[in-house]
């Protein structure tokens, strides 16, 4: 779970700074040059990536809190009331977090189209 909100919020910043740098004024100066030794040659995972094993997380942690509900209802004594609400509680808080970044990257996207070329 904590992965996702990591990628999330890795994403969000992502988007902000593409928002922001599309705003911005363009610069007649030469860009900074960048200093690659020590950088390991590993890609990067791409966006649809980190949104998959996101929303992956997501419909875990959903799945699971599902599987503990069903399995308390159906009189499994060795799983506690609480442990039932708090997977229920944190499945409820990762669907809110998708939603919201889907809306965030909804907006960024319109953002991007409505910008005059």
């Amino acid at each position: 779970m904590i992965e996702a909100v990591t990628a999330m919020a890795s994403v969000l910043a992502d988007l902000q700074s593409l928002a922001s740098a599309a705003t911005a004024p363009a610069s007649t100066a030469s860009p900074p040059t960048l200093d690659l030794t020590g950088i390991d040659d590993t890609p990067a995972p791409s966006f649809s990536q980190i949104l998959q094993s996101a929303l992956g997380g997501v419909d875990n942690s959903i799945a699971q809190a599902g599987a503990a509900a069903q399995a308390f209802s159906s009189g499994d004594q060795s799983i506690p009331l609480s442990d039932v609400m708090v997977s229920l509680e944190q499945a409820n808080l990762g669907l809110q977090m998708a939603s919201g970044v889907r809306d965030k990257v909804v907006a960024a996207y319109s953002n991007i189209m409505n910008m005059q070329v």
